[in-house]
């Protein structure tokens, strides 16, 4: 295959207010290095070696030079994980324009307006919801007009972004989030668990965007699966002992037990935050044996399967076979562990070097019915430019046979036609 190219990615240095999405400030491994600096040519950009091929030119915007180091090595990274997926499938029609959107929107559309005029394809980026949609418009080829300012020719529309924010309200036709966000988690947690017979859901956890968006798709969830929303319960996202809180919640808990209810109880937390509240709740009188505590992807974590308030507990994740054996390629390849997202940036490159093979990638081929099988499991494209998952349902159990401290209790469907078991 040809080398890999890293086009022409704006390395100045940026001013202005960051802005993220929920969570991607906390993520992120060691980077893979600088990016080279290379002279703007005009006009659709093909690589020396490229020249009098029809090639798919694939734009990335990701933040290498915001303000915050963490989102900084989240977008390294990603990039990395984008090279490795051309590593992989080997296209040799396939260009990389990496372009920085520092911190700023403003630097993020003069990314994209760079990418629209070196005649970028698709665009996996960016990363950050509130770049999005500013992001798709820098793309729209601009309308041509006559002499009084008519237009003589409807405008073009924009080639396809695949962005890497889990804000689902800035996803459109035309702009696809490519991140597993945490309604999808959400509603497969959910619907396993009403399969299996609890049929009153309660939610603890933080009063933040975050938290209120999982509560708000639980309540959706559960409404979809025939459920009872027996309680929601808020607690200060800065406290770290919400005592007040759980004793409250937990009597509801209790009483509903008492009645005879089949309960499972969703907490959206992570790590520490986690490894005090589920105590917590047990303090108070959530008893753990008769109530299913869920969790989301953020349980995916070792350092909690020892916590015993949390044996029994599910959570729903990518396949853990597929991520481990990209996480050891990756760090082969890039001698460092992968950041949070470059999985994710994996599949999108591997999804564009898929359906480019015939020389051209439309929208409609994006949103195939049947989906695309990646690291992170099965996914598809809606029209509306959120992603739909199969994910895998994990049970944390101390006395797994592989001495993970988890098992995995239903995996990833091969197929959308197919029901979760």
């Amino acid at each position: 295959m040809g080398p890999i190219s890293t086009g022409n990615p704006r390395v100045d240095p940026v001013t202005g207010e960051p802005t993220g999405d929920l969570g991607t400030d906390t993520v992120g491994e060691e980077g893979m290095g600088d990016l080279a600096e290379e002279d703007i040519p005009t006009g659709p950009y093909t690589p020396p070696h490229m020249e009098g091929r029809e090639i798919i030119r694939a734009g990335v915007l990701l933040p290498f030079t915001h303000p915050n180091e963490r989102v900084r090595q989240q977008a390294e990274g990603m990039l990395a994980g984008i090279e490795l997926a051309l590593f992989d499938f080997g296209n040799e029609n396939v260009v990389l324009l990496p372009k920085d959107t520092g911190g700023s929107v403003s630097q993020a559309t003069i990314a994209a307006e760079d990418l629209r005029n070196q005649g970028a394809d698709v665009v996996l980026g960016p990363l950050f919801g509130a770049n999005v949609q500013t992001v798709r418009e820098a793309l729209t080829p601009p309308q041509e007009t006559d002499f009084f300012g008519f237009v003589t020719e409807p405008a073009e529309e924009p080639n396809p972004v695949i962005a890497f924010s889990n804000d689902r309200s800035v996803a459109s036709y035309g702009a696809w989030l490519a991140s597993i966000a945490p309604e999808e988690e959400v509603s497969a947690i959910v619907e396993y668990a009403a399969l299996r017979g609890y049929d009153q859901f309660a939610f603890f956890g933080p009063q933040s965007g975050l938290g209120t968006r999982v509560e708000a798709a639980m309540q959706q969830a559960v409404l979809e699966n025939g459920g009872f929303m027996l309680t929601s319960g808020f607690y200060p996202a800065s406290s770290t002992n919400p005592n007040t809180e759980a004793e409250y919640f937990a009597q509801t808990i209790a009483n509903a037990v008492e009645a005879g209810g089949r309960i499972a109880v969703l907490v959206p937390e992570r790590g520490n935050r986690l490894r005090r509240i589920a105590p917590l709740l047990a303090y108070y009188g959530v008893d753990t044996r008769q109530v299913k505590m869920l969790g989301t992807g953020a349980w995916n974590d070792a350092n909690i399967w020892r916590e015993p308030s949390l044996r029994g507990a599910w959570f729903p994740t990518a396949p853990s076979v597929d991520v481990a054996d990209f996480e050891q390629r990756f760090a082969r390849m890039y001698g460092a562990a992968p950041s949070s997202l470059a999985a994710v940036a994996y599949d999108a490159a591997a999804l564009v070097i898929a359906l480019s093979e015939d020389g051209e990638l439309t929208p409609g081929e994006l949103i195939n019915r049947d989906g695309f099988m990646g690291i992170n499991g099965l996914f598809r494209f809606r029209d509306d430019g959120t992603a739909e998952r199969s994910l895998a349902i994990m049970e944390i159990d101390p006395t797994a046979e592989d001495g993970t401290g988890v098992k995995e209790i239903l995996p990833v469907s091969p197929s959308f036609d197919e029901t979760i078991g």
